[in-house]
C-alpha cells in the first residue's frame, strides 16, 4: 500500500468489511484484550485458519487448556498483525447475466472473521480475500433461497 488513503479506498471496495480490533502482536504480548481474543473470542476453527502451525502442533491443547495462547504465538514466532474483521450481511441481490449488480448490506448484522499476516500489505490483501469469500457465500445462500421458492 502506498498510503492510508489507498487503504480507505480498498476498504470501500472490500464489501463493507471493517476492522473491529487490530493487534500488532509484537507490541501486545501483555495486552489483556489480546489474551481475551485468543482464549475466549476466537473459535478453534478461527485459530487454525490464522495460525495453522500452532494449531497443528502437538502442544496446542496444552497451550489452550492453560490459557497460554499468547505464549504459543511467542514460541512459534507469530509477532505480526491479527485483525478481527466484521463483514456485513448482504441480501436482496439483483442479478444480470447471473452476476449480482445490486444488493443490500446491513452494517448491524455481520459475520466475524479473523485474519493474521506478518505485514500490513499482506493483511490488507487477506482482508479483501476474506470479505470476497464471505460475499460469495452470501450470493450462494441467496441463490439457494431463490431456487427454493
Amino acid at each position: 500500500m502506498k498510503n492510508n488513503q489507498e487503504a480507505v479506498e480498498r476498504f470501500d471496495q472490500a464489501r463493507g468489511a471493517k476492522i473491529n480490533r487490530l493487534f500488532w502482536i509484537a507490541g501486545s504480548l501483555e495486552n489483556s484484550d489480546l489474551k481475551d481474543l485468543l482464549n475466549d473470542d476466537m473459535e478453534e476453527y478461527d485459530f487454525e485458519i490464522c495460525f495453522p502451525e500452532v494449531f497443528n502442533s502437538e502442544y496446542f491443547n496444552d497451550y489452550k487448556d492453560n490459557d497460554e495462547l499468547i505464549q504459543a504465538l511467542v514460541d512459534f514466532r507469530k509477532f505480526g498483525l491479527l485483525a478481527e474483521i466484521f463483514v456485513p450481511e448482504a441480501d436482496c441481490f439483483r442479478y444480470e447475466n447471473n452476476k449480482p449488480v445490486s444488493w443490500s448490506t446491513h452494517q448491524g448484522i455481520y459475520r466475524v472473521k479473523y485474519v493474521y499476516e506478518e505485514t500490513l500489505d499482506k493483511l490488507m490483501l487477506k482482508i479483501e480475500k476474506t470479505a470476497a469469500m464471505v460475499f460469495r457465500e452470501y450470493i450462494e445462500a441467496d441463490k439457494k433461497k431463490t431456487q427454493a421458492k
